[in-house]
């Protein structure tokens, strides 16, 4: 590739970074402290729903239905 082409090659890239990195500052962000509020409204409305958390029936759970 001759230097001419390198150059210009170099110069198309460099706009495109210039480009993404004015788009980027741009950006309004929300607040941590919103976000975190926002997590944690939406874990404690959920929480009744995760079976991580309630567990599994008994009755419901396919792992023990060969026991009964």
């Amino acid at each position: 590739m001759s230097s001419k082409m390198q150059s210009s090659s170099s110069m198309a890239l460099a706009r495109r970074m210039v480009q993404q990195l004015r788009m980027e500052a741009s950006f309004e962000g929300i607040k941590v402290s919103k976000a975190s509020s926002d997590l944690m409204r939406y874990c404690g409305e959920h929480a009744k729903n995760e079976q991580l958390l309630m567990g599994i029936p008994t009755s419901e759970n396919p792992c023990l239905a060969f026991m009964w």
